[in-house]
């Protein structure tokens, strides 16, 4: 498979590594965990847990969820609350989104070149942010 074509293509535990570049605070922070996409009634339920590693400070864990749907040709991502995030259009190998959170803008790639292995490269501005944050998946 060349790209994944359907929401239950992202089904299963995933290792998840990242790496966030930060402009603003001079430093790389890295992570590293598992993020699980498992089946509920409405599609599909994104779970992380990694370790960051920042420097100067010790190891602290974090988590994350947010609700994936199947839309049309791709899939809305929402967070935890309900708030719509980004959309994800399938059957493409690179596809791009766009997220405004005023005052802070976020632009999303998704590579899936090698897939089922895929990235995910999130740049993010604003007045107060200034980043960018690869993560790589790979199936477990």
């Amino acid at each position: 498979m060349n790209a994944p074509s359907d929401l239950f293509d992202f089904e299963g535990q995933w290792t998840l590594t990242r790496t966030i570049r930060d402009a603003r605070a001079g430093q790389v922070v890295q992570a590293d965990g598992m993020a699980v996409l498992r089946r509920a009634d409405h599609g599909l339920v994104y779970d992380e847990e990694v370790t960051l590693r920042i420097p100067g400070q010790a190891e602290m864990k974090g988590t994350r969820r947010y609700m994936w749907h199947a839309d049309r040709d791709g899939i809305a991502i929402h967070f935890d609350d309900g708030r719509y995030f980004h959309r994800l259009k399938l059957g493409l190998q690179q596809v791009a989104d766009h997220h405004d959170c005023a005052p802070d803008s976020y632009d999303a790639t998704y590579d899936f070149e090698d897939w089922p292995r895929w990235n995910v490269r999130w740049v993010v501005s604003g007045p107060r942010k200034s980043y960018e944050m690869d993560t790589q998946y790979v199936l477990r």
